[in-house]
C-alpha cells in the first residue's frame, strides 16, 4: 500500500508542474527543437502548443499513461513522458553533427519517445538516412517522419 501512495504522489506532482507558456492562452508540453537550418527555402516550423483547456486534459491523460505503464511495468516510474527532453535533445545532436544534414531544415520533437520529425531535406535518400539515423538513437520508440522533400513551391512561383 505504501508503494501505491508513493505513486499516487509521484504522478500528481508530475502533472502539477506548470508547462511552458509560448504565448497568450498556448502552451508547450512536449521538447521541440531545430536540429539544422540550411534549406532557406524551407517554411519555419512553429512548436506544437495547446490551448489551456487542451493542456489540462493532456496532463490528466499523460499522468494516467504515466501511472498505468508504471503499474505495468512498461516504462519507468514517474512518467512516460519522463525522458523526452534528453531524447529530443539527443537526436536533434545527433542531426546537428551529421555532416549529411547540414543542408537541410530539421525539426524535433519527442512525446513517449515517439521522435516526429519536420522541415525539408534535398532528397529522398537523404529523407531515409535521416529516419535511419534517428531510428538508431537511444530510446526512441518511434519514428514519424514528416519532413518534405525536394523545393518548396511558393504560391507566388507556381506556373498559371
Amino acid at each position: 500500500m505504501h508503494a501505491m501512495r508513493w505513486l499516487a504522489l509521484l504522478v500528481a506532482a508530475a502533472a502539477a508542474i506548470p508547462a511552458p507558456v509560448v504565448g497568450a492562452d498556448s502552451y508547450q508540453l512536449d521538447p521541440f527543437e531545430q536540429a539544422t537550418a540550411g534549406f532557406a527555402a524551407c517554411p519555419v516550423v512553429p512548436p506544437p502548443t495547446l490551448t489551456l483547456q487542451q493542456m489540462r486534459t493532456q496532463a490528466h491523460e499523460r499522468a494516467e499513461r504515466g501511472t498505468s505503464c508504471c503499474l505495468a511495468g512498461t516504462c519507468e516510474c514517474g512518467g512516460a513522458y519522463k525522458r523526452d527532453p534528453e531524447i529530443n535533445a539527443r537526436v536533434a545532436a545527433a542531426i546537428r553533427d551529421n555532416a549529411r544534414f547540414r543542408d537541410a531544415s530539421i525539426w524535433v520533437t519527442t512525446m513517449r519517445k515517439f521522435v516526429t520529425l519536420q522541415g525539408c531535406v534535398r532528397t529522398a535518400v537523404q529523407k531515409r538516412a535521416l529516419e535511419r539515423l534517428v531510428r538508431r538513437q537511444p530510446d526512441v520508440a518511434l519514428v514519424w517522419n514528416e519532413t518534405t522533400v525536394g523545393p518548396v513551391r511558393h504560391a507566388s512561383f507556381q506556373a498559371k
